[in-house]
């Protein structure tokens, strides 16, 4: 499954994380350092398990139990962004083409 940032998120990176605001519900909402780099990814990558496989090597080296921890948190983190409409999922050959990308500021 592909992942894309919603086109209706704008969204702005600080020291503290990064902010996202949903043009369409007006939901705003400040990610933390941890989520910022979960968001960054889906953005730079749009894969689910490249995010996953890219943090575990990050943080879990060959340590199955920690790669598994990170899984299931960026899993559950992912799940939360679609569920809220910020982030989008679809099978890579059904996504029609983005006239924008999302709003970036």
């Amino acid at each position: 499954m592909s992942l894309h940032i919603s086109d209706a998120v704008i969204w702005q990176e600080s020291g503290d994380g990064i902010s996202l605001y949903h043009s369409e519900s007006g939901d705003f909402r400040t990610l933390n350092a941890t989520a910022a780099q979960i968001w960054a990814l889906v953005d730079s990558d749009g894969d689910r398990e490249t995010v996953i496989r890219n943090l575990s090597l990050l943080f879990a080296g060959h340590n199955p139990v920690m790669t598994a921890r990170i899984r299931a948190e960026v899993d559950a983190f992912i799940s939360s962004m679609i569920e809220a409409d910020l982030i989008e999922e679809s099978d890579p050959g059904t996504r029609a083409t983005r006239s924008e990308p999302a709003a970036r500021s």
